[in-house]
C-alpha cells in the first residue's frame, strides 16, 4: 500500500483506529469500575458478559442495513442514534454505583459498539477492494489502525489522570467515529455501500461448477479463529486476573508493545500477496501456547505479559484482516467483514469459566490442554488448506475447459499482468491464434489498464445497460464509473463509453 493509497484510505484508517480505541478503552474502563464491586474472578466473568453482548451487535449491522435498503430509510440516522446511546452508557458506567448498573450499561454499550465494529470494518474492506492495488492493503490498514488505536489508549490511560477527563476523551473519540461512519454510508471511496454486489460468492450448485466455495472456507476460518481465541482468551483472562487484583496495571506503557506488534503484523502479513499470513499466525500461536503453559506453571508474569502483548497484536490483526479479505469475496460483506471480532468475543465468552479453571488447575492439566488446543488448531488449518487446494485445482480444471472463466471465478488473480518480456515475445502469428480472454489480457497490458479498469471494461463489453445500472452491478458510484471510463479513454485515445468499446473490438480484429 503506497502513500497515495494511504491518503485515500486515511478516513477509513481513522474510523477503524477510533473503533479499536473506543472498544478496548471501554473494556478497560468497565473492568476498572467492576473491580470496585466484585473480586478478580467476578471482573473476568463480567467482562465475558459484555464481550458476549457485542456479538449480536456485530451481526445486527447486516440486518439493519438490509432493512434500511428495503424501507428506503436514511442510514445515517442509525449510527447517529447509536452514537448518542453509547455516550449515555459511557457516562452511566462511570457514575453508577452498583454491580447491576455497571453490567447493564456495559451490555448496552457493547451491543452498540458491535454495530459500529461491523460498520467500520465493512467500509474499510470495501474501500481497499476498490483501490487499484486490490486486497493487498487490507492487512496493512488493519495493522496501522490497530496500532493507532492502542497508542490512543496509552495516551488516555497514562496522560489523562482525571476520571472525568478520561470519559470526555472517550466520548469525543466516539463522536468523531460516529460522524465519520455516518458520512461514509453514502459514499466510500467512490462506491455505494448499500449497492455492494459481488460475482464471486455462489450457491452450492454454482460452486460445483465454478470451483469457488467461499461459504465453506468461511466456516473453516471461523473454526480457526475460534480455537485460537481459546488460547488468547485464557492468556487475556490470566492477565486480567492480575490487573484486577491490583498487582500490575496492564493499561500502562507496556501496552506500547501491543501497538507496535499490530503494526508490524499488518506489514508482515501483506508480504507475497498475503500468502504468508496463516503461516506467521501459526508460529505466533505456538509461541502463545508455550507462554500459557509457562504462566500457569508459575513462570515470571512480566515475561508472559510481554509475550502475550506481542502475540495478541498479531492475532488481533489476523482475525480482523482475514475476515475483511474474505468479506470482499462474498456478496454479503456487511455480514462477514466484522465477523472476526464477533467470533473472537463469542469464543471469549465460551471459555471464560474454563480458562479460570485452567489457570488454577494442576500444571499437567494446563500442559495437556495447551497441547490439545495447538493440535486441534493444526488439524483445522490443514483441512482449511486442503479445501483451498481442491478449490484451486477445480478452478484450474474449469479454466482449461472454459478459459474465459478465469475472469469470472478467480477474484484474486484476474487481470494480473504478465512480465513485459512476455508481452514482447507475442508475435502476430501467435496473436491470430489467441482466444478472446487472451486478447483481452493483451489489451489490458498494451494500454496499461489497472485491475479495476479491466473489470469495468470487461463488463461494458457485454452490457448495454444504463450507466446507473452498470455502476450498481460493479458496486461503484456513477462518478467513479465515469472516472474509470475517462481514464481508459485517455489511455486509448478514445471518447466516451461507445468509443472505448468500438476501439476494443477494432483492435482485437486487427490482432486476429
Amino acid at each position: 500500500m503506497n502513500i497515495n493509497s494511504i491518503k485515500k484510505l486515511s478516513g477509513n484508517i481513522i474510523s477503524l483506529a477510533l473503533f479499536y480505541f473506543v472498544f478496548l478503552c471501554s473494556e478497560y474502563m468497565f473492568d476498572n469500575r467492576m473491580a470496585v464491586f466484585t473480586d478478580s474472578n467476578g471482573v473476568v466473568m463480567a467482562q465475558s458478559f459484555v464481550l458476549g453482548s457485542s456479538v449480536p451487535g456485530f451481526l445486527s449491522y447486516y440486518f439493519i442495513d438490509r432493512i434500511c435498503d428495503k424501507k428506503s430509510f436514511n442510514k445515517k440516522i442509525i449510527p447517529c442514534i447509536s452514537g448518542g446511546l453509547s455516550l449515555i452508557c459511557m457516562i452511566g458506567i462511570y457514575l453508577t454505583g452498583s454491580y447491576a448498573g455497571e453490567l447493564l450499561f456495559g451490555i448496552i454499550l457493547f451491543i452498540v459498539l458491535g454495530y459500529f465494529g461491523s460498520l467500520v470494518h465493512t467500509q474499510a474492506a470495501l474501500a481497499v477492494k476498490h483501490l487499484d492495488d486490490g486486497l493487498n492493503g487490507i492487512t496493512q490498514l488493519a495493522g496501522i489502525s490497530y496500532g493507532i488505536g492502542i497508542l490512543l489508549q496509552l495516551v488516555h490511560n497514562n496522560l489523562i489522570a482525571d476520571g472525568v477527563c478520561q470519559v470526555i476523551f472517550l466520548a469525543v473519540a466516539m463522536i468523531i467515529m460516529t460522524v465519520s461512519c455516518a458520512g461514509r454510508l453514502c459514499e466510500v471511496c467512490g462506491y455505494t455501500c448499500s449497492d455492494v454486489v459481488s460475482s464471486v460468492e455462489n450457491t452450492d450448485t454454482e460452486s460445483a461448477v465454478s470451483g469457488y466455495a467461499p461459504k465453506k472456507l468461511g466456516i473453516f476460518i471461523i473454526l480457526i479463529v475460534f480455537v485460537m481465541t481459546f488460547v488468547f482468551a485464557t492468556l487475556d483472562n490470566a492477565v486480567t486476573l492480575v490487573h484486577a487484583a491490583g498487582s500490575v496495571d496492564i493499561g500502562k506503557w507496556s501496552r506500547i508493545i501491543l501497538a507496535y506488534s499490530g503494526i508490524v503484523a499488518g506489514f508482515l502479513y501483506s508480504t507475497d500477496d498475503n500468502r504468508m499470513m496463516d503461516f506467521i499466525m501459526y508460529i505466533v500461536l505456538l509461541l502463545s501456547t508455550t507462554c500459557l503453559i509457562v504462566i500457569s506453571c508459575g513462570g515470571p508474569f512480566m515475561i508472559g505479559l510481554i509475550i502475550f502483548y506481542l502475540s495478541a497484536g498479531f492475532f488481533s490483526v489476523y482475525f480482523a484482516s482475514r475476515f475483511m479479505i474474505f468479506a470482499c469475496h462474498t456478496d454479503k460483506p456487511s455480514l462477514w467483514a466484522g465477523m472476526g471480532r464477533a467470533v473472537n468475543n463469542t469464543a471469549a465468552v465460551v471459555v471464560a469459566g474454563v480458562s479460570l479453571y485452567i489457570m488454577r488447575a494442576p500444571q499437567y492439566v494446563t500442559m495437556i490442554i495447551g497441547v490439545l488446543l495447538f493440535a486441534v488448531t493444526s488439524v483445522i488449518i490443514f483441512i482449511y488448506y486442503e479445501q483451498q487446494r481442491k478449490l484451486n485445482s477445480a478452478d484450474a480444471h474449469n479454466t482449461c475447459k472454459n478459459p474465459s472463466s478465469v475472469y469470472d471465478n478467480d477474484p484474486e488473480n484476474v487481470y494480473r499482468k504478465k512480465p513485459a518480456e512476455d508481452k514482447a515475445e507475442i508475435t502476430v502469428h501467435e496473436a491470430a491464434k489467441m482466444r478472446d480472454d487472451e486478447l483481452f489480457e493483451l489489451f489490458v497490458q498494451e494500454f496499461n489498464l489497472t485491475q479495476r479498469e479491466g473489470e469495468v471494461l470487461a463488463y461494458l463489453l457485454h452490457s448495454d445497460e444504463s450507466m446507473q445500472e452498470v455502476a450498481k452491478q460493479l458496486a461503484v458510484s456513477r462518478a467513479a464509473l465515469y472516472r474509470h471510463i475517462a481514464n481508459m479513454n485517455e489511455k486509448t485515445q478514445t471518447k466516451a463509453r461507445m468509443g472505448l468499446v468500438q476501439f476494443y473490438y477494432s483492435w482485437t480484429r486487427e490482432k486476429q
